[in-house]
This record gives C-alpha cells, sequence and structure tokens, in this order.
C-alpha cells in the first residue's frame, strides 16, 4: 500500500512538472497572440472602410446611370402624352375581319410617329399601348396582342384609377410581350413601367403605356464595375423586389435571398453608407434620385481582407508550430519513462481481451524496463501453458480417432467373411479367391506403414480393392465408374480412408429396394489450392426429413437406433469420421458436404487443400504453415 502510494505521488510530481512548464510556454506565447490578433483585427476594419469609401464613388455614378436611363424613358412617356397623331389610331375601330390593318398601323405608329421622334434608334421606345377601348398595340410582337396577354395586363392592375398619370414600375419578370422568347436570360427578362394618359379634351384616360425595359439594358449601366468587384450588384425596389443583378441565379429567380432582404428592410436611417451584415458580408447602398430604386453592392469580407487574412493565418501557425515544438521537448524530456508505461498500460488492456501475444518492446536499462522483463516472462510461460494444454488435448482427439478407425478391423472383417461363407456355398468358383485377395490388399494400404497422410493414388487403390469386393457380391446390379485422370493426380496426397467410407455410403442410403443397378461414379479434381472429390450414385436417395438427420449426424456425430444397427453391417466410420479428421488435420470446417432426393441419388462433395510431396516430412506428417520456407497451405489462411 505503502509503495503504490508512493509511485502515485512520484507521477503526481512528474504530470505537475509538465503541466508547468506547458503552462509557461503558454503564459508567454499566448498574450503575443493576442496582440498580433488586435493588431490584424484593427487592419482588416480599415481595410473594409478604405474599400467601402472607394466604391462609394463607383456605385453612385451606377446609380447615376440609371437615373439617367429612367429620365430618358420618363422624357418619352411625356412627349408622346400629348401626341395627336396618336388619336386616331386608338378611335379606330377594328372588328375581327380587319386585324391585319391593326397590324399595319402597328407597324406604321412605331416607324413614322415613334421613329421620327427617334431617329438614330438611340432612345428607349414604348414597347405598347392598351386603349381605353380595351386594344392592344403591340410594337415589340404585333401578333402577340391575344387574350393570355391582355389578361396579364389586367392582372397587373393597370386602370387602376389611383395610379392618376403617375408612372409605376413592376419587378423583373418574363417579357410576356414576346412570343419567341430569347434564349438568353438577361434578353428574356424585363422590368415593365406603366403610365396612364388622360385627355384634356375628351376628359377620360385614353390609354397605358407600357415599357418593357430589357434587364440586360440596365445590366450595361453597371456590367464593368460587376466584373472587377468580387461580389454581387443588385438593384431592388423599396419593398425588396428584385430589378437587375450581376448575378444570373439571381435574375433567373427573380428575386433576391430572403436573408438579404430581411438585412434590407431591416434597414433604419439613410442608406448612403456601407454597412457589415450576415456575418460575412459587407453591402453598400445607394438610392434612386427618381424613384424607389436602390443599388445595392454585396462583398464578402473575406475577399476584401484576403491578403491580411492570409497573413495572420501563417503567423498563427508559426506561432502553432512553435508551441508544438516545445511541447514536444517537454515530452521527450521524460518521455523514457512515460512512454514504456503507457505501452504497458496498452498491452495489459490487449491481454485482458484476451491476445496473449501483446508483448512489449522493452529498451530501457531501469526499474521500468525490468518491470516490462517479467511481464514479458509472465506472458511466455502463461502461453506455454496453454499451447501444452492444446496440444495434449490433440493428442486425446487423435487417440479417440485411432480407436474409432481400428473399429474398421472387426467389423469389416465380419462382413468380408460373411461373404466369403456365402460364396464358399458355391465351391470351386474362383471369386472366392479374388475376394480374399482384394481383402488383403485392402488391410495392407490401411495400415500404410502408419502414416495419416498418404499418396492419393493408393487412397484410389484402397478404394478400388473394396469396390472389386462389393462387385463380386452385387454382379450385375452394381457398376462403378472412375472419372479421375491418374496422371493429374499423380502428386497429390491425401487423408488415408476417406474415399471408401464415402463409397460405402451409398451402399447404405441407395441400395436396399433399388430396382435398377445401381452406379456410382468417383471424380477427384483441383480447383483453386483444393482438392474436390464428389461420389454420386443413382441410388434411392433420401427426404428432406432423412437428409437433414444424415447432415446432422456429418456434424454433430449422433444416430439413433436404426443407423447404429446399419454401422454394425458396414466399416463403422462413416462421414462424421471424413469430417471430424480433416478438421483435426487440416482445420477445415464443413469438408463433407451431401445433397440427395428421394428416387435420383444421392451426390457427395469432400474439400481438402492440395498436398504435394513438398508438404510432408519424411515420416509422412503434415509440415505446418511457416516451418518450411515461406510456404502457405489453404487451411492456414483459413485458420487465421
Amino acid at each position: 500500500m505503502k509503495m503504490n502510494r508512493e509511485k502515485g505521488q512520484a507521477k503526481k510530481r512528474n504530470m505537475g512538472l509538465k503541466g508547468r512548464m506547458l503552462y509557461g510556454i503558454l503564459q508567454v506565447l499566448i498574450p503575443v497572440m493576442v496582440i498580433i490578433t488586435m493588431l490584424f483585427w484593427h487592419t482588416r476594419k480599415v481595410m473594409k472602410q478604405e474599400y467601402m469609401r472607394t466604391t462609394q464613388s463607383r456605385i453612385t455614378d451606377i446609380a447615376n446611370k440609371i437615373d439617367a436611363k429612367l429620365q430618358d424613358i420618363y422624357s418619352v412617356s411625356d412627349n408622346f402624352a400629348a401626341n395627336d397623331q396618336l388619336d386616331k389610331y386608338i378611335e379606330k375601330e377594328y372588328s375581327p375581319q380587319e386585324q391585319m390593318y391593326k397590324k399595319l398601323d402597328i407597324v406604321k405608329i412605331y416607324s413614322n410617329i415613334f421613329g421620327a421622334y427617334d431617329m438614330l434608334n438611340q432612345r428607349e421606345r414604348i414597347s405598347a399601348i392598351y386603349t381605353y377601348k380595351g386594344e392592344l398595340f403591340n410594337f415589340l410582337d404585333p401578333n402577340n396582342d391575344t387574350e393570355e396577354v391582355i389578361s396579364r395586363l389586367r392582372a397587373m392592375n393597370i386602370e387602376d384609377p389611383d395610379l392618376l398619370m403617375k408612372f409605376r414600375w413592376f419587378p423583373i419578370q418574363d417579357n410576356f410581350l414576346l412570343s419567341d422568347e430569347p434564349g438568353q436570360v438577361r434578353e428574356r427578362k424585363a422590368v415593365m413601367g406603366i403610365r396612364r394618359i388622360y385627355s384634356w379634351q375628351k376628359a377620360r384616360y385614353e390609354y397605358v403605356q407600357l415599357f418593357a425595359l430589357k434587364e440586360q439594358d440596365i445590366y450595361e449601366q453597371y456590367r464593368e464595375l460587376a466584373e472587377s468587384i468580387p461580389g454581387d450588384i443588385y438593384v431592388i425596389t423599396e419593398d425588396g423586389s428584385l430589378i437587375s443583378s450581376s448575378s444570373e441565379t439571381a435574375v433567373e429567380a427573380g428575386q433576391i435571398s430572403e436573408k438579404l432582404k430581411g438585412v434590407i428592410l431591416g434597414q433604419t436611417g439613410e442608406l448612403k453608407e456601407g454597412w457589415e451584415s450576415l456575418g460575412n458580408q459587407m453591402i453598400q447602398v445607394k438610392a434612386s434620385e427618381v424613384n424607389d430604386w436602390k443599388i445595392l453592392m454585396v462583398v464578402p469580407v473575406k475577399a476584401v481582407t484576403k491578403e491580411v487574412d492570409v497573413l495572420y493565418y501563417r503567423i498563427f501557425l508559426v506561432m502553432v508550430a512553435c508551441v508544438s515544438f516545445c511541447a514536444m521537448m517537454i515530452l521527450y524530456l521524460y518521455k523514457s519513462f512515460m512512454d514504456p508505461i503507457g505501452k504497458l498500460n496498452v498491452s495489459m488492456k490487449e491481454v485482458y481481451g484476451g491476445n496473449l501475444n501483446a508483448y512489449v518492446e522493452v529498451k530501457q536499462k531501469n526499474e521500468v524496463g525490468d518491470m516490462i522483463r517479467y511481464y514479458n516472462s509472465m506472458l511466455e510461460r502463461i502461453n506455454t501453458h496453454i499451447i501444452e494444454g492444446l496440444q495434449a488435448d490433440r493428442k486425446k482427439k487423435e487417440l479417440e480417432l485411432e480407436v474409432l478407425m481400428s473399429q474398421i478391423n472387426p467389423h469389416f472383417l465380419y462382413n468380408t467373411l460373411e461373404n466369403i461363407v456365402w460364396m464358399s456355398n458355391e465351391a470351386g468358383r474362383p471369386d472366392i479367391g479374388r475376394t480374399a485377395a482384394s481383402l488383403g490388399r485392402m488391410y495392407r494400404l490401411s495400415i500404410s506403414g502408419g502414416q495419416v497422410i498418404v499418396p492419393m493414388e493408393h487412397e484410389i487403390e484402397h478404394l478400388m480393392a473394396y469396390v472389386k469386393i462389393q462387385k463380386n457380391r452385387y454382379k450385375e446390379d452394381f457398376e462403378f465408374d472412375l472419372m479421375t485422370d491418374m496422371r493429374q493426380i499423380h502428386e497429390l496426397f491425401s487423408l488415408k480412408i476417406i474415399l471408401q467410407p464415402a463409397v460405402e455410403n451409398s451402399f447404405l442410403y441407395g441400395m436396399a429396394g433399388l430396382k435398377h443397378p445401381m452406379m456410382i461414379r468417383l471424380t477427384v479434381k483441383e480447383k483453386g489450392g483444393w482438392v474436390i472429390i464428389k461420389i454420386m450414385d443413382n441410388g434411392k436417395g433420401m427426404d428432406k426429413e432423412k437428409l437433414k438427420e444424415v447432415r446432422d449426424q456429418i456434424r454433430f456425430g449422433k444416430v439413433n437406433k436404426e443407423e447404429e444397427e446399419q454401422n454394425r453391417r458396414s466399416t463403422g466410420i462413416g462421414l462424421h469420421s471424413i469430417e471430424a479428421r480433416i478438421k483435426l488435420y487440416f482445420g477445415v470446417d464443413r469438408a463433407v458436404s451431401i445433397f440427395s432426393k428421394k428416387e435420383a441419388g444421392t451426390l457427395t462433395v469432400i474439400r481438402i487443400p492440395r498436398i504435394t510431396g513438398a508438404d510432408i516430412d519424411d515420416q509422412g506428417n503434415l509440415i505446418k504453415s511457416g516451418s518450411k520456407g515461406d510456404r502457405e497451405y489453404p487451411f492456414d489462411r483459413k485458420n487465421r
């Protein structure tokens, strides 16, 4: 207890020292950084003010140009408000059959009356006239005087008596006076202006003048400035409706953003000075002298202060680098103590999670190093104990399987002798000798010098000896087909006695009650580092319930009483033994698969790794991965 308390106090002292050193560095660097930040902040403020003063005169010039454009339109409107030449056309009655005459009159008005006033074609002309009789003279597109166009004019409330002769402008919209829309958005959009004209002689409002001012014409008044600034320019009405913009997106949408609109409408007082809004944008405002329009210039603050911001960030990074370097130096001074303790802590967490190979690299030659060495030695002893236990369990399983395999002798011998007795009733027949010879050959191959891994050729030869015995018994009721090229499997090795039990399985589940000769076919092929063995028969097959029972037997080794009785008449090894031995020696799960259909037959598939002579030692044992060069087997990769 006392020792642990002393270690804890020492750790606190060391951590306190590190904290005090870092705190001392920060006490020096933080005030310096605050002073630098204040200087840069003041510089940014001065730059923004200077930028606003510079652009104030330019935006005023834009406002003057737009005002001049509007004054010209008002002059044209005043000039034709008292023009008697239009009276005879306004008073005309056009029947549906005289629409062609109306089109000719529109051309005459536009060319003779308006053209004579503006021979150089430099002034804005009246776009349309809507008379008190409901006739529309569309000078932009004489054929486009449909009811739809007239209804849109009426929707603009052009006959409102409260307007008197006041000029009224509408926000940007599609120019509905044109039947063919231009491709360019600025040519397609227009600002509509209307003015009712009163006749004192007739004491009534004679017609409404309509000016369709293209957005492109307004944009030309400030295009040069818009292309030179890193922001956007807007022309809006007093209620925030859009008239024109350097942003085609805003022109297409026909409005400004709600956030910007809220800022403009919420501003009180004179709008002649620029102010900062939305946190990151500067806005310059200039009001028109002839109507309620306002010219806005919106510029991001970052675009104005970009150079000084970059310089500030560079200085900030240098300061951060200095702090980081000092911190690294502090950490380096006692790294020899803290780093090993940290690694030991991580290793202990891994061991707690089940990783018993989490050794800690040790370089120190002090008390901490000794502690880590003792820790590594403890892990090594634990691993040795676990490995010895696993080896003992493996040996136990091998002995159990050897006992299981040894059962082949009495059971199969009993069955073969029963065949010999049966054939001895026919004394003098040579097949008795052949059966006995095949039996002897099988036993010699099954012994195989005590080796577990044998050449694939020996395994097939062992199977063929078994097939000859069964052929002598079943005669024409049984045929065997070996669909394997012996030259291709010449260099392959296999686990001992895995083919014969699989073929015997066909007799157990396929021969009883079969009304036609049973054909068993064996194929052995290589595929992707594996050897695939298929045993297919055309026997009785199994239904789904029986097939599930057999599959459970392969996996878990459980059999019912009927199966035990069948095994007493067979070799007793079965498919479960094949599955268990392949898993034991190769570490392959689900090595044996079986498929069957009632009255159709059964297919058994055995999968083992591809093994050659280079994979076994002189005693016939399988070489483990990594023990011979850098060779690695498929089953090793799976287990990993």
